[in-house]
């Protein structure tokens, strides 16, 4: 381990970079912020489909926010402003809206093991279209951001983003991709022989999604897989039991959701959430496709036994998958890009809101011994310098230094780093990093790297 370097530990917090200013979490005027309960689902649905104009028809106000976590999300609203060719309104609506949820996240452990972290995941975030441009999702992302921080909940915050040139600006980066494949039905998997014959011993079955039997086996493979891979979230139980709740006029023609359950020795091993959309040609030839929105599996064996299954379906011609990884078994045994025409986007968006404590919690695949130069506009607490010891054993620790910056960079290049997939050394050379010590660029990119790629995981 390096020796030497001058280590004036600052109680409490890290120096200040000049000229970091605590931003306010007071709403902009004239809004007001708001606790919200069950009582306002109306105009919280008012609201989701302003901002989404998706509606889901037959689906009551209160079940549409059956997973919204009133402890965690926040609102703004306005008086009534009496608007020409609006309806006279007895309560104020809500222009501005976030929910999150706690959950958990897997990062790298030392020396290419997987960690389980906290995680809180944004969700909900939407703007009321009349009232853009005025600072209100600047004040909620602020609220939320410090919220986390003062109760302490997670060291990370993660979102999944509808538009990519927003969040950046409030510290998130992205972090990992999202993964998505496309097999004709019928395409022969090419696996190794060993992980092929075992499958054959793997049963496989459909069920509703939407029932409680099915949710507790979705949930316990869930689980399970989860700590296999870099990458994953795991649902909280709070709301496990009604995320993939079907209503017939929420389909519409739609077929309900279906499971698909891969069984090894009486014990679920791995699931696929299904929903097929019937199709015909010209000719009444049957080209129906199927949508796999969520799959995981517990080992490889289990994986290749349910995609062969989802492969064999009558009436499909082609499976789409998503949020599966670029190291994914199941790109290589199908032959590649090309065969299952992959396509790629931008996945999970990760954001530090403790930096000492998320560097020390995750692990790291070499020695390193770095100080780090972090910016944060939105969290001023993280600007400073941070000294990162790493042992060989792979194990960090993160503290508050007086010491130079061997280099700096704002907690969204770090978010995009944390999770092992992008390389410090490549944020670099797209100017995202700046080393001020020859070699700390590449220490610190090589001791945040993960062996294997993040999963694409499921969006929420």
């Amino acid at each position: 381990m390096p020796t030497g370097r001058e280590n004036r530990w600052l109680p409490g917090s890290a120096v200040r970079h000049p000229g970091a200013v605590n931003p306010s979490t007071s709403p902009p005027t004239p809004y007001r912020s708001v606790t919200l309960s069950t009582d306002d689902a109306e105009r919280m649905m008012t609201l989701e489909h302003l901002v989404w104009f998706e509606v889901a028809p037959g689906v009551s106000a209160l079940e549409g926010i059956d997973t919204f976590d009133f402890a965690r999300g926040g609102a703004l609203e306005v008086s009534p402003l009496g608007q020409i060719g609006t309806v006279a309104q007895q309560a104020a609506p809500l222009v501005g809206m976030y929910g999150a949820y706690d959950m958990a996240l897997t990062v790298p452990g030392p020396i290419g093991a997987v960690a389980t972290i906290a995680m809180n995941g944004l969700t909900w975030v939407g703007v009321h279209p009349d009232h853009r441009r005025r600072g209100i999702l600047r004040s909620m992302m602020t609220e939320h951001l410090h919220g986390i921080h003062d109760r302490g909940d997670a060291a990370i915050a993660s979102l999944w983003a509808a538009e990519v040139g927003i969040y950046g600006r409030y510290g998130y980066g992205t972090a990992a991709l999202e993964v998505m494949l496309t097999l004709s039905s019928g395409t022969e998997l090419q696996a190794p022989a060993h992980i092929a014959e075992a499958a054959k011993a793997i049963t496989t079955h459909m069920a509703p999604a939407h029932t409680g039997a099915a949710s507790a086996a979705i949930q316990q493979v869930h689980a399970a897989a989860a700590q296999r891979s870099v990458g994953s979230i795991t649902r909280p139980e709070s709301i496990a039991s009604v995320w993939f709740r079907d209503t017939p006029k929420r389909g519409g023609e739609k077929e309900p959701r279906q499971v698909v359950f891969a069984v090894r020795d009486g014990e679920p091993v791995g699931y696929a959430v299904i929903r097929r959309t019937s199709v015909w040609d010209d000719h009444n030839n049957p080209e129906g496709e199927m949508s796999v929105g969520e799959m995981a599996a517990v080992d490889p064996t289990a994986l290749h036994a349910l995609v062969s299954r989802l492969l064999s379906f009558d009436l499909i011609s082609k499976v789409k998958m998503y949020s599966r990884s670029t190291d994914d078994p199941l790109l290589w045994w199908a032959g590649g890009p090309r065969t299952t025409r992959t396509s790629i986007t931008d996945g999970l968006w990760v954001r530090l809101v403790d930096v000492p404590k998320a560097l020390t919690q995750r692990g790291y695949a070499a020695a390193c011994d770095v100080v780090i130069g972090a910016t944060d506009e939105t969290c001023p607490w993280n600007t400073g310098r941070w000294h990162l010891e790493v042992g060989d054993d792979g194990v960090g620790h993160c503290q508050a230094t007086r010491a130079a910056a061997d280099l700096e960079l704002d907690v969204a290049a770090l978010g995009s780093a944390y999770l092992g997939g992008r390389s410090i050394a490549s944020l670099a050379q797209a100017g995202f990093a700046v080393e001020h010590t020859a070699g700390a660029v590449g220490r610190l990119s090589r001791a945040m790297r993960a062996d294997i790629e993040p999963l694409g995981t499921f969006g929420f």
